[in-house]
């Protein structure tokens, strides 16, 4: 299993990604939302702080680190996240299909992540990343690492693990893993429509959290995997964070990208 960076191509009007194959970002990560089930964990001894050690395996990784999704993946397996010596690890679940997670220890490398067994990692390229189960879906989304202080952490791919590095010792990430709060047919403007609430980590989250409603949407309502479908959705994410439910219908044509922006999601046969 390995890991590889994706790029994106920004659309200079807009400054955000709209494509009808993947999202775009121009959005913070995911407000935080009230939270509970607190819960912490000491570090797993026999690993080191410093950005240049030898990283474990992903299999000891898995083997002697905790869930990365804590809570939110009851249970299920969404990756792994092993804590270097002397590393302090807090979990709160935000409710939401997440949690937050904050490591503190010494600066440098604060722990590693391992993806499922079979799977892989990919970092994005704005420093979020998505764990991939054996299948290719995305099972867990991990937003961009930060300090209190501002600064930036980061995910480094090392070897079947990801380091996560930080200058100051203490960094804070959401984590997801349930993208899609729901998705129902019914009818909109005459014809078929897939109303899609997605859950709130989400809605103004990284291409990593956009990345994973697409696959869950696809698991669940394979017929959304269309060009069309798949733009109206980036379309919402980006123009419609605080709608409460999005409508995408599977009968609307595939237009340009500045077609889609322009008729606010909902392009027509008229538009082409």
């Amino acid at each position: 299993m390995g890991q590889s960076v994706r790029g994106v191509v920004v659309v200079a009007a807009v400054g955000v990604l709209l494509t009808a194959c993947g999202p775009g970002s121009g959005a913070p990560d995911p407000p935080v939302s009230p939270r509970a089930s607190l819960a912490t964990a000491d570090a797993s001894p026999g690993a080191t702080g410093t950005p240049t050690a030898t990283a474990p395996e992903g299999g000891l990784v898995r083997d002697s680190g905790g869930l990365v999704g804590g809570p939110a993946a009851l249970g299920h397996d969404v990756g792994s996240l092993l804590p270097a010596d002397g590393a302090h690890l807090q979990v709160e679940d935000a409710m939401d299909g997440s949690v937050v997670t904050t490591v503190t220890g010494a600066s440098g490398t604060l722990g590693w992540v391992a993806p499922p067994r079979g799977g892989r990692s990919e970092v994005q390229a704005d420093g979020s990343v998505t764990l991939h189960d054996e299948a290719g879906s995305v099972v867990a989304a991990l937003a961009a690492p930060a300090g209190v202080d501002g600064t930036r952490g980061a995910w480094r791919p090392d070897g079947d693990v990801l380091a996560l590095d930080a200058p100051t010792g203490s960094v804070t990430f959401v984590v997801g893993v349930a993208a899609l709060e729901s998705a129902t047919w019914g009818d909109a403007d005459g014809g078929r429509s897939l109303l899609v609430v997605p859950a709130d980590w989400v809605r103004r989250g990284s291409l990593a959290a956009q990345r994973a409603l697409a696959s869950e949407l696809r698991l669940a309502v394979p017929e959304s995997d269309s060009a069309s479908m798949q733009a109206q959705l980036w379309c919402h994410v980006l123009g419609a964070p605080d709608k409460a439910s999005w409508n995408i219908e599977p009968w609307r044509p595939e237009v340009p990208t500045s077609t889609m922006l322009l008729t606010r999601c909902n392009p027509t046969d008229a538009d082409l």
